[in-house]
């Protein structure tokens, strides 16, 4: 896990102050908007929602156990995404318009047969894919109020900053140069390459 071993890019916040007893009221929150699975048989693309830091598939919290010994909040955000890319699903409505036509013993189907055959392959693709997983690590420090999240990319910050408001009602103030050059229009990869550079020295050597 990045932010344990210490070897990640991430983006900072600073939070307001906690109240006390928070963590109470945080397990609750927390649990009230854990993640959920995608139900393939539904129209839903992208789910969200909070899993422990220790197991992806796990969402319960507890008081006694939030916060670690160092004084740390750690779970994860994890957003799952169930879409059929617009090649594959054109190339099985496209070999299923064929057999149907087959079948039917006719040149073409009408436009709202084949509307309405593209919403059922659409179906059938959702039901035999997987969504993809995506886990993004925080770190919330309860004495400083500093949030750390595993990512740079803008869709990745967007929504935890909108799942973090909205689930524990506290709004994040961005911190950080990472942030500032990503506000300013520096794209991601131009941002990841800059973690990669390494240090120049401008002074003189004295031999």
């Amino acid at each position: 896990m990045g932010i344990v071993a210490g070897t990640v890019s991430y983006l900072r916040f600073v939070s307001a102050d906690l109240p006390d007893g928070f963590e109470v009221r945080f397990c609750d929150a927390l649990n009230n908007h854990a993640f959920h699975e995608i139900d393939a048989h539904s129209d839903v693309e992208l789910q969200r929602g909070w899993v422990r830091f220790d197991d992806a598939f796990e969402a319960n919290f507890e008081p006694p156990t939030l916060v670690d010994s160092g004084g740390h909040m750690l779970f994860r955000l994890r957003i799952d995404t169930l879409r059929i890319p617009n090649t594959t699903l054109k190339a099985w409505t496209t070999r299923e318009d064929r057999e149907r036509c087959v079948k039917l013993n006719r040149d073409k189907l009408s436009k709202k047969e084949r509307d309405q055959l593209k919403l059922e392959v659409k179906k059938k693709l959702r039901l035999r894919s997987l969504p993809k997983m995506q886990l993004v690590e925080v770190d919330w420090n309860v004495s400083t109020g500093e949030v750390r999240l595993a990512a740079t990319s803008k869709a990745v910050a967007g929504q935890f900053i909108d799942a973090f408001e909205k689930t524990f009602e506290i709004k994040l103030d961005p911190v950080g140069l990472l942030k500032v050059l990503w506000l300013r229009g520096l794209k991601d990869d131009e941002i990841d390459a800059l973690a990669l550079l390494e240090p120049e020295r401008f002074h003189l050597i004295r031999r």
